[in-house]
């Protein structure tokens, strides 16, 4: 009896849940619950950006691989078996009825029974006529596998498959909407901050980036939980979830930052030509407009800086220089320069050259910088240089020149030849008009046939017509020949009296066209005595700025004809007294002209003076007594 109690207690104790080994296993039917399917599909596409269909995919895939691995252990689990068999040996899962139960088939193809090498992937004719009517040779039969045979080994192993390959195209889902976002400013969240290291993880939804020392700018100092504007620049797929490569030290961060402050830039009507950037310290940048009504570099700043003022808020207070974009090389060095004012560079002549273009030569390989000296007015080589050399470094980054500063007494006392800016201006419109000529497929002057054109002589007698007044034409009287002959040997001649017959009307145009002729020729006048002589030039020029009689007076002349040592009498200096002065006659030449003076009569004197009353030349007190 006690034995018999104690078993009777055994088997109360073991009523319940059977232990795991007594259970009898799962069978598998191939049903499947469609909606909590559907549901974890919809909930996969939300977390891991998987979209269903994608979902569905992947489990057949899985499915079909954990078959034929369950199927051929030693050939599919075995990865490194060159087996061409694995290419042969298919299979096919299919759903059924809204995902409610699925099927597996094998895949084989009819040969003839001498020709079959492997029954796992052929099948003679009499096996396929089970499947298939009347099969013929290269048929591809499906054959229903009994999915009640599979085992939990083939589950457990389709779970595996399935959240690894899951795992990949969420991967690749991540990749894929970041790497439309390359080169873009993105927001991410600081989850993680290493002090040691200066680093910051950053969470972008499903995606992580790191911040460090070398891709942030000096000043930034963030917490968890910061909201922080970076640039992607690239996605890693090393890790998992994918690393997105960010920085805010880079140009195009710079770039970007402008872009977004600025529609102008967005929409394209004005385009950022370069940037040369040292994050924290100054960033210079290049703007150039598509439209002459246009002025990038206000259209950047904004009125009174409300628009930079964003961008500098982000960069913490780094210094930014916007430039105006320059076609010429030479003066793109000097905008680039500022806020140093250059005086004069040392550029080399193919800056001015239209067959020679930089922005192509720039992007070769062996391209060599040109070394420019800027010259800038003394005392400024520090402003020009920058703190650390930052102004000068970055000029010869954004020119792709080297570029070293010169004060002017430096650059004089080295004998450094350089054009001075207003040079380099006007060479620089005369490279802009040929490059335009060039643009417009003009021919050139040295390739251009010579047009053969009718020459005109001119009457140079003739009064010249203005644009502003035309004048009548009139009879000319043509000089007398004594007349020519008197300008051409510089003598003073005689006017004879105008004769009655003349009309003083008609005498007009000889007037302006003998003046004309004395204005053009060559004057050279006669030095009286040992008097310095100016020209006549001069000194209308003088008289014609006077403002009064007293202001102004002339050279007093004495003519003596019994004195050999004559000397004129100077008045007060006047404004004809600063005119230039020609050279003063040898002792030779005074003599000789003292000896022609001699030799004149009171007649030739008179007239003599009366021509010169235009010019202010008055007698002095003696000759007055005299008379």
């Amino acid at each position: 009896m006690p034995e018999e109690v104690k078993t009777e207690e055994v088997v109360k104790k073991r009523r319940g849940r059977k232990p795991k080994a007594l259970e009898e296993p799962k069978k598998i039917t191939g049903k499947v619950d469609s909606n909590s399917f559907i549901l974890a599909a919809g909930d996969i596409e939300k977390d891991l950006l998987v979209k269903a269909n994608d979902v569905t995919g992947i489990l057949i895939q899985t499915m079909e691989q954990a078959y034929l691995e369950w199927s051929y252990p030693g050939l599919f689990k075995d990865r490194d078996n060159p087996d061409p068999a694995k290419s042969l040996i298919r299979c096919e899962v299919e759903f059924e009825n809204g995902f409610s139960n699925f099927k597996i088939y094998d895949i084989k193809t009819v040969t003839l029974d001498d020709d079959i090498v492997d029954d796992a992937y052929q099948i003679s004719p009499e096996d396929a006529a089970e499947f298939k009517e009347n099969p013929q040779v290269g048929d591809v039969i499906r054959i229903p596998f009994d999915v009640s045979k599979l085992d939990k080994a083939y589950v457990r192993r389709v779970k595996q498959l399935f959240q690894s390959h899951l795992k990949d195209a969420s991967k690749q889902a991540i990749l894929s909407v970041y790497s439309d976002r390359i080169g873009q400013l993105i927001e991410g969240t600081v989850t993680r901050v290493e002090q040691n290291s200066n680093t910051y993880e950053l969470s972008f939804g499903k995606a992580v980036g790191f911040l460090r020392r070398s891709n942030l700018i000096p000043n930034d100092k963030f917490v968890t939980q910061d909201r922080v504007l970076v640039y992607l620049s690239d996605v890693s797929e090393k890790s998992n979830p994918p690393s997105l490569v960010i920085s805010r030290s880079s140009d195009k961060f710079m770039g970007k930052l402008f872009e977004r402050a600025i529609p102008e830039l967005a929409t394209g009507e004005v385009e950022i030509k370069g940037i040369a950037r040292e994050a924290g310290r100054r960033t210079k940048i290049f703007v150039h407009s598509r439209f002459k009504n246009i002025d990038p570099v206000g259209t950047c700043l904004g009125i009174e800086s409300n628009r930079i003022r964003s961008v500098l808020n982000e960069i913490h207070g780094e210094k930014v220089d916007v430039l105006r974009y320059e076609d010429n090389k030479a003066l793109q060095i000097i905008e680039a320069m500022k806020p140093a004012a250059v005086i004069g560079l040392s550029c080399p002549e193919d800056f001015f050259d239209e067959n020679v273009h930089y922005d192509e030569l720039e992007r070769e390989p062996g391209y060599e910088f040109p070394h420019i000296v800027a010259v800038v007015s003394n005392g400024s080589q520090g402003v020009a240089i920058g703190t650390g050399g930052v102004n000068v470094r970055l000029a010869s980054q954004i020119t792709q020149c080297t570029i070293s500063v010169l004060q002017a007494d430096e650059a004089i006392r080295q004998g450094v030849k350089y054009d001075s800016v207003s040079d380099i201006i006007e060479k620089a419109k005369v490279w802009k008009e040929k490059q335009e000529e060039l643009e417009k497929g003009a021919v050139t002057e040295e390739q251009a046939p010579v047009a053969e054109e009718e020459t005109t002589v001119v009457d140079q007698t003739a009064p010249v017509e203005t644009p502003e007044e035309v004048i009548e034409e009139k009879p000319v009287v043509t000089p007398a020949p004594v007349e020519e002959k008197a300008l051409e040997e510089d003598k003073p001649v005689a006017v004879e009296p105008e004769k009655p017959e003349i009309d003083e009307s008609k005498l007009a145009p000889k007037a302006d066209s003998t003046t004309t002729e004395m204005k053009e020729a060559p004057i050279q006048h006669v030095e009286i005595k040992n008097k310095p002589k100016i020209s006549l030039s001069d000194l209308e020029e003088a008289l014609n700025q006077k403002k009064g009689p007293s202001e102004t007076r002339s050279y007093k002349k004495r003519y003596r004809r019994n004195d050999d040592q004559a000397s004129a009498v100077k008045d007060e200096p006047s404004k004809a007294a600063t005119a230039t002065a020609m050279p003063i006659y040898t002792d030779e030449e005074l003599r000789a002209m003292e000896e022609q003076e001699a030799m004149m009569d009171e007649s030739e004197y008179d007239s003599y003076d009366e021509d010169l009353e235009q010019y202010d030349y008055y007698e002095d007190d003696e000759d007055k007594k005299r008379n």
